[in-house]
């Protein structure tokens, strides 16, 4: 939801949220803007996913044909100069402040933000009065269970440790504690949680000067609160969608081809207290995971009466 209150083409535009496990998040909200608003988002990536050979190899990750899906989609290294020359251009620009951080998330992290301290994409942001746009998703981080062994305890274990350590050691560091080492996952036996993007209260950064370290920094805590109430809010809000539950939803969908309803989101947006933005029912967010399964979306109840 919220895909209407994000400005439009030819503006200079920062989309900055959560980034979930494995980051399959990323493709989906470009794929998202292709099919519903004819627009090329520009995400920003660790530069590691757009090389050709993995430093992981022969270990599958990423997975084989990653770099050039991620190219297809116009894909760019995560850095400061590739986000403002995009920005100069008047591009729409998707970045994850928490990087790969956030993608090999540690035991107990779901949904935590692990972003850096410093408001820099802030700065480049008001330097060329772009607008910012918080969003928040929900589900990646529970498509696998929490993980079993996770990227500190591989990093410590004898001889694995110390081979990951050498493959991923000299890789470029964006956010503090972001090793290239993904955690050891098993499937989730009730199998993965629905997927919900929500696109909050655009942040307008006309008036801000990039030199106003107190302003810059305000507006960054305004970016965090506004990016973690939205995952409070889905977290919350999806306890009462009839159709959370993937088995049979899926089994559902598959044999009417009509994607099942979700929560009523005017009702359950009158929870989220702390914004005073509620989107339009017509701002629905659906995003597709493959292609042979439905895609996920976030519904208001009205479209189904």
């Amino acid at each position: 939801r919220g895909l209407g209150g994000v400005p439009g083409k030819d503006q200079a535009v920062v989309m900055a949220g959560n980034h979930q496990m494995f980051g399959l998040d990323g493709v989906t909200i470009v794929e998202e803007f292709i099919r519903e608003r004819e627009q090329l988002v520009k995400a920003l990536v660790y530069p590691v996913l757009l090389e050709e050979e993995s430093p992981l190899a022969p270990l599958p990750y990423p997975l084989p044909g990653t770099p050039e899906m991620l190219k297809r989609f116009g894909a760019l290294p995560a850095g400061g100069m590739n986000m403002l020359r995009l920005l100069k251009k008047g591009s729409s620009v998707l970045i994850f402040p928490g990087g790969a951080r956030e993608v090999f998330k540690r035991k107990n992290e779901a949904y935590t933000l692990q972003w850096p301290r410093t408001p820099e994409l802030v700065r480049l942001a008001a330097s060329v009065n772009a607008t910012i746009v918080p969003f928040a998703a929900v589900g990646g981080d529970e498509f696998f269970s929490d993980p079993v062994l996770d990227t500190d305890d591989l990093l410590g274990l004898p001889f694995i440790g110390s081979w990951l350590q050498e493959r991923t050691g000299k890789l470029p560091s964006l956010v503090k504690g972001d090793s290239f080492v993904p955690p050891i996952v098993v499937p989730r036996p009730e199998g993965p949680r629905r997927h919900y993007f929500l696109f909050l209260e655009p942040i307008d950064t006309t008036d801000l000067d990039p030199k106003d370290v107190r302003g810059c920094n305000e507006v960054y805590s305004q970016l965090r609160t506004a990016v973690e109430d939205g995952l409070t809010y889905l977290q919350d809000a999806r306890e009462s969608d009839p159709n959370e539950a993937a088995v049979p939803r899926v089994a559902v969908e598959r044999v009417t081809g009509r994607q099942q309803p979700s929560f009523d989101f005017d009702s359950a947006s009158r929870r989220m207290v702390k914004s005073s933005w509620v989107p339009r029912p017509e701002d629905e967010v659906c995003v597709l995971v493959a292609d042979d399964m439905p895609p996920l979306c976030v519904e208001s109840q009205k479209r189904w009466d």
